[in-house]
């Protein structure tokens, strides 16, 4: 018997001990993103996606675009992890670009774009000149609350996205915009931040979720006199009833950091269900296709490289919440297959770009896919930074297993 529970106690440990070169990695993402960064350094405008085989990111997107925080984000992680002011002067002057978007009524991502940068200078230099601008940026966003639905508006109608008259549409990534509300919330002391953002987190489990645990739709359309639910639907997706793998992603940290913000417990069982989903239709290396329910037909199917960075730092968060090792292992096994030559950008001796990844899916439908895509480099690097913490947790349950096994080996002989 105590053969048996030693050899078991054994395997766990060697399960548990499997991970990858943190220090190797970080190396890869510096030696990139310093040939980047020094292209970008006199250009105002911003990446967001870019061909494997060019040896430049496509530079076409302006200030406006939704995608513009996540460079700046992308050097400030670089700043966190490093400790080299070059990236933190990078940051600051690439941000300063952006300010002006705190004011921004019409785009529901002011979330996005003013955490990842602003925010992220906030936590790392504690200048509380950015505290006023995250404030701002709350107010602009409030301006999108609809009262009677109980929701923040996501895009506005247009027949490029379904949308018609009377409709308030919310997108499933929405929950991600919600951490600008809180955060607002705590430096102002105005509780109106917060309350919609509950609000609209617990719409979000009463009408993007679906029964029993069959995914979540992407796309609601309230009805803008009532606040009632007028359909239900994917844009970015396979099908009306897919669940398309990067909107869950964001569900599932979006879901995550709200129970971290208010500690209510709903919100954590629904991050739950959220990562169940996810893990449990991955395919056998742990990259997800770009829809869960993709047909597996003469019809290539793409990755999605970039939901899989966003959710192994989603896991991470829910280990920390929960104390589940089941989250850091997931996480891990996602992160060692993300840095495999299968979807690193030095993978193949074709592939120029100075990225992290390939392989990320914006929107398959639209033809954009096979790419480098900028937030799914900075997920990564959020996922490295948490990585390392976490290895502090995984380190404490190694010793206790290898206390374990001396007892047992003592007892043996």
């Amino acid at each position: 018997m105590n053969v048996l529970l030693l050899s078991f106690t054994l395997i766990n440990l060697l399960v548990f001990c499997k991970s990858f070169d943190v220090h190797q990695e970080l190396s890869y993402a510096i030696r990139q993103y310093s040939l980047l960064a020094k292209n970008l350094e006199d250009d105002d405008r911003f990446i967001y996606t870019g061909d494997p085989n060019n040896a430049e990111w496509d530079k076409s997107t302006d200030s406006m675009s939704w995608t513009v925080g996540f460079y700046t984000g992308t050097l400030w992680k670089l700043y966190k992890l490093t400790k080299d002011d070059y990236w933190k002067q990078q940051a600051l002057r690439k941000q300063e670009t952006i300010r002006h978007r705190q004011f921004d009524e019409s785009n529901h991502d002011v979330g996005f774009i003013i955490m990842s940068s602003f925010g992220n200078a906030l936590t790392l230099t504690g200048d509380k000149s950015f505290e006023a601008i995250i404030i701002q940026a709350a107010h602009s966003l409030a301006t999108r609350y609809h009262s009677k639905s109980g929701v923040f508006r996501s895009w506005d109608n247009g027949a490029w996205n379904s949308g018609v008259d009377g409709d308030v549409l919310v997108i499933a990534d929405n929950m991600m915009n919600l951490d600008l509300m809180f955060t607002a919330a705590a430096l102002s002391g105005n509780e109106t931040f917060a309350q919609m953002a509950i609000s609209h987190s617990e719409k979000t489990i009463e009408n993007h979720f679906r029964e029993n645990g069959q995914g979540v739709f992407h796309v609601v359309a309230f009805d803008e006199t009532t606040g009632n639910v007028r359909r239900k639907f994917n844009y970015q997706g396979y099908a009306d009833d897919s669940t398309w793998a990067r909107g869950l992603a964001w569900v599932l940290h979006g879901f995550v950091t709200a129970y971290e913000h208010t500690k209510t417990r709903t919100f954590l069982e629904y991050a739950e269900r959220a990562a169940e989903y996810f893990v449990d239709h991955l395919p056998e290396d742990w990259i997800p296709y770009y829809d869960f329910d993709c047909p597996f037909t003469e019809v290539y199917q793409p990755r999605d490289t970039s939901a899989a960075a966003i959710a192994s730092h989603a896991l991470l968060k829910l280990f920390k919440a929960t104390g589940k090792v089941k989250y850091f292992q997931q996480a891990e096994n996602i992160l060692e297959s993300l840095v495999s030559p299968n979807y690193r950008a030095d993978g193949k001796s074709s592939y120029k770009i100075p990225a992290i990844f390939v392989n990320g899916t914006v929107f398959f439908n639209a033809g954009n896919f096979n790419t480098a895509i900028i937030y799914g480099d900075m997920y990564f690097l959020e996922a490295l930074d948490m990585y390392t913490t976490g290895s502090g947790y995984k380190n404490t349950f190694i010793t206790w297993m290898l206390g374990l096994i001396f007892v047992h080996i003592f007892r043996i002989f």
